[in-house]
């Protein structure tokens, strides 16, 4: 399934920022070690929130937690940055503004079938037997 949604991820987002085959050769291996880089800051990030919530943290716990979310975001920040520089250097700037409103199209669009899919299954499943 991972497989599946990963292919789907690439030739969505080279039909949109309309990559060349001599571009995504170069494009993609370095995308993938920074979505690989963000995701983990992003796991980092989501545990941090998940440390806030616990209903017995301290209040002095409380502030270093959110200084750590800070501290996180911050990195990530400049993950991106770091990469963009790299990315400007494989792709004209037209195609690379219009990256992450392709991401964030993609993952749009991934939701939208998921919730398609579970709510043809709850339909299925709320059928009268006959």
């Amino acid at each position: 399934m991972l497989e599946k949604m990963e292919s789907m991820r690439v030739a969505y987002l080279t039909n949109e920022l309309d990559l060349s085959s001599e571009e995504s050769a170069r494009f993609w291996p370095v995308y993938n070690e920074y979505s690989k880089k963000r995701m983990e800051l992003r796991k980092d990030m989501m545990e941090r929130k998940r440390n806030l919530r616990k209903e017995d943290i301290s209040e002095e716990e409380s502030v270093k937690e959110l200084d750590e979310q800070m501290a996180v975001q911050e990195k990530e920040l400049n993950l991106k940055r770091n990469y963009y520089e790299k990315f400007k250097a494989i792709l004209p700037a037209q195609k690379l503004a219009k990256l992450e409103p392709a991401e964030k199209e993609f993952h749009q669009e991934v939701l939208r079938k998921l919730k398609e899919r579970r709510d043809q299954r709850m339909e299925r499943g709320m059928r009268p037997m006959r």
